[in-house]
């Protein structure tokens, strides 16, 4: 989730385990795919790689891209399609398309000649190394709290960053997906300023159960024009419930 892409999104970190059929990469498009190797060339198409999130299962894996002739971010997952192509696979940095039969990539880099046009991102965007995503959040009690949009959409375009400041993993039980369990959360990062705790699981965003890849995008493309967060976490076997305006 939309005019752009969170969740680590979630959802979002190095996930594993959850596996829901999808079409394979050899239906992707008519015709033969060129096989992926080193001269695979530049897509011309009007896109820039923002951030990427690469699980163990591809399936699982993010990216957020900008649309550059109109400055729109958005999340994409292996096979969703874009105007004229289909996103082939997710690496750490780049996006492998299909686009006429042949694979193609796009990256970080502008197309060459072309002015960046810059995602609208308040001056205190995280950079590498350093931990800012969420720091305009306030709390306006127990378990809600204020978050400014220039924040949200800071998290959408620092999946990478995201991505380092917990362990998201899927919840099972009884054999079956129910959610996001969250470890290793660090202290000043996104998910301590929204409350979140070690051992929460995160079971459903605006309504909407994470019980699959699918579900997960799409709660994680609706956040970034949403005016109220809420989200359904389970903490210590009992139900929590935080809600986030939107300001």
């Amino acid at each position: 989730m939309s005019s752009g892409p969170l969740l680590d999104a979630p959802l979002l970190a190095r996930l594993t385990g959850v596996s829901l059929p999808r079409e394979d990469s050899s239906t992707l498009t008519p015709g033969k795919v060129e096989p992926a190797g080193p001269d695979i060339p530049r897509s011309t198409l009007p896109l820039r790689l923002l951030g990427t999130l690469v699980a163990q299962d591809p399936r699982w894996s993010m990216a957020s891209i900008q649309e550059l002739s109109g400055s729109v971010a958005r999340s994409l997952m292996v096979s969703d399609a874009l105007p004229g192509a289909r996103v082939f696979a997710i690496e750490r940095e780049r996006i492998l398309l299909v686009v006429d039969g042949r694979l193609e990539y796009i990256d970080g880099a502008s197309l060459p000649g072309a002015t960046p046009t810059p995602v609208n991102i308040h001056t205190g965007a995280a950079t590498p190394g350093s931990s800012t995503l969420g720091k305009g959040i306030r709390a306006t009690g127990e378990h809600s709290l204020v978050i400014p949009r220039e924040d949200v959409t800071e998290a959408l375009t620092h999946l990478n960053e995201l991505a380092m400041e917990a362990r998201v993993v899927p919840a099972f039980k009884e054999g079956r997906p129910v959610g996001f369990k969250l470890f290793s959360i660090k202290d000043g990062s996104l998910y301590s300023r929204l409350g979140m705790r070690n051992g929460d699981v995160l079971q459903r965003i605006n309504g909407l159960n994470l019980d699959g890849p699918d579900k997960a995008l799409e709660a994680f493309t609706r956040l970034r024009d949403a005016r109220r967060i809420e989200l359904q976490i389970e903490r210590g076997g009992a139900p929590v419930q935080k809600t986030f305006d939107v300001q």
